[in-house]
């Protein structure tokens, strides 16, 4: 279907709805009135679930944007097997970082535009970067330029945007082990095989001694604010976390 045919049918099925559309009164209960994405009603709204409803569907826009998510470079406690703790990253961890901030600079932070001449110029756009509160997350960050671009939106208005201002979160700080943070898996199976073995058997509602419990209304709370803020977001975003984070981020979203 080409451009013209898409146009006609979208008309024909909106005069379809116009013919049989009835304005919402107060008999009608709860709703929400939008109109053009800048005008809204809201109507008898109450309780937690209807309130992100409308907080989302204020939000909501349909300008295209690009979300990268990465896992942080390697930590040392990585290079030694060992879970949790707060460590810087390695050699190789401070290298993928060097060549992220490459990617960052030439391909994130810059899109394609058509100019005056019908040529198509690679040119700045603004750009956000979102880390946890833990250190290999934040030196995974730490090449990334922070330069300032004049940047026209879509609406014509114009600012000055600090590119990849770092923002840390703490809701995207990996699961907190309690008594088993810093221990590899073995030394867990060694010290503490009940737990070991209560673990493997239910990985997703299993708590670490002194640790955070991981249960479905926990990570669903957390997956859910961290992407209502970005609803609102009209820019490339990139996001460092653990890769257990990462995991949780794609399952969301399919």
């Amino acid at each position: 279907m080409d451009n013209e045919e898409a146009i006609a049918d979208f008309k024909e099925r909106r005069r379809h709805y116009l013919s049989s559309y009835k304005t919402l009164d107060e008999c009608d209960g709860s709703f929400i009135r939008v109109v053009n994405s800048k005008t809204f009603e809201v109507h008898g709204i109450r309780g937690y679930l209807p309130l992100k409803v409308v907080h989302f569907c204020m939000h909501v826009h349909t300008m295209p944007r690009t979300f990268y998510l990465t896992r942080h470079g390697q930590s040392e406690y990585n290079l030694y097997g060992k879970i949790g703790g707060d460590s810087g990253l390695t050699d190789f961890g401070v290298e993928y970082s060097r060549r992220l901030a490459i990617f960052a600079k030439e391909e994130i932070a810059t899109e394609m535009k058509i100019n005056e001449k019908g040529e198509e110029k690679k040119r700045p756009c603004p750009a956000r970067l979102w880390t946890s509160s833990l250190r290999r997350t934040k030196e995974t960050a730490q090449f990334i330029e922070h330069n300032t671009i004049h940047y026209t939106w879509d609406n014509g208005e114009t600012t000055d945007w600090v590119q990849f201002r770092p923002i840390a979160r703490r809701n995207l700080d990996e699961i907190y082990a309690g008594t088993c943070d810093g221990m590899t898996y073995k030394e867990i199976e060694t010290c503490f095989p009940e737990e070991f073995k209560r673990r493997q058997e239910d990985k997703l509602a299993y708590r670490y001694p002194r640790g955070k419990r991981v249960n479905n209304a926990l990570l669903l709370n957390r997956i859910i604010c961290f992407f209502l803020s970005c609803t609102y977001m009209h820019n490339n975003n990139v996001y460092f976390f653990s890769f257990f984070i990462c995991q949780l981020c794609f399952l969301f979203v399919q």
